[in-house]
């Protein structure tokens, strides 16, 4: 699992394509029709390493009106956290339109050990989305521009595009790309189809199939992830997705991760879904 300052597991892969409108003077695409009030979903994913449990990541998101907004936490477990204690605590609220979210704030806190503390605010407001962190860093030592931020959304916005269900369609059920800006770095997270295929989950949602998806991190400005600096590719991602139909969902079904994993040079890590609930009922009941 690779972690970032100011970022999100490797889980922040599940986004897609979206279209948000340029800022400035052109209109905002008309919001769609009311969510079922207090419509929620919630699911969270053990993360392995060479099948060695190492942490635990859970997504919440609530959906009212024309608002959306969803909280993540992340942390180590096990033996890992002998040698590294890591916790992250994010938020991301905004509008649903036709086919995309339109954020309005991400904000996440990123604590490693005990001393260690680290804060990134993202507005997304006006033509140019502002950023706060505590500790500062330098924004202009690897800008990114006004153009390149605009159409992009924060990680756990991208999160919540992919698990409403609102970029999948029968042609591409895994979408095709995330624009994304974390406050640090601007990227595209590119998916695409592969073909149906028969999961090792063991679970009853998608009766036995899913869309097994390739994922691809594309740079486009900004820090660099640590890997890319000493030369390496990022590792393809893989993912096995299945919907989950429900008419309080924002495009009528969810669309939710069996699986994700990537292979590195010391290893494949994984997160597998552990539990999912749809407005409150339990679809992964523990026996």
């Amino acid at each position: 699992m690779v972690m970032r300052k100011g970022g999100l597991p490797l889980l922040a892969a599940f986004a897609a394509a979206l279209a948000l409108p340029a800022a400035g003077d052109q209109a905002k695409p008309a919001k769609v029709a009311s969510l079922e009030n207090n419509a929620t979903l919630g699911v969270a994913y053990t993360i392995s390493f060479w099948g060695i449990p190492f942490g635990h990541t859970d997504f919440d998101s609530k959906f009212h009106d024309q608002a959306y907004s969803t909280s993540s936490h992340f942390e180590t477990t096990g033996i890992v956290s002998a040698f590294w204690q890591a916790k992250i605590e994010a938020s991301s609220s905004g509008e649903v339109a036709p086919h995309a979210l339109e954020p309005a704030v991400y904000d996440s806190l990123y604590q490693r050990g005990a001393d260690k503390k680290e804060r990134v605010k993202v507005t997304f407001t006006g033509a140019d989305p502002t950023v706060e962190a505590d500790p500062p860093y330098p924004l202009s030592q690897y800008p990114v521009s006004e153009e390149q931020k605009k159409e992009a959304l924060d990680p756990l916005s991208a999160v919540t595009l992919v698990l409403a269900g609102i970029k999948s369609d029968a042609s591409n059920p895994c979408g095709t790309v995330a624009p994304v800006f974390d406050g640090r770095r601007r990227y595209n997270i590119e998916f695409q189809y592969l073909k149906e295929d028969k999961p090792d989950v063991d679970t009853a949602l998608g009766k036995g199939k899913a869309h097994l998806c390739l994922m691809h991190y594309h740079q486009i400005a900004g820090f660099k992830p640590k890997i890319m600096k000493e030369g390496k590719s990022f590792p393809p991602i893989y993912g096995w997705f299945v919907d989950v139909p429900n008419p309080s969902a924002p495009n009528g079904h969810y669309e939710v991760a069996l699986k994700v994993w990537a292979s590195t040079g010391w290893g494949t890590v994984a997160a597998t879904l552990s539990q999912i609930q749809v407005n409150g009922a339990d679809l992964m009941p523990k026996g």
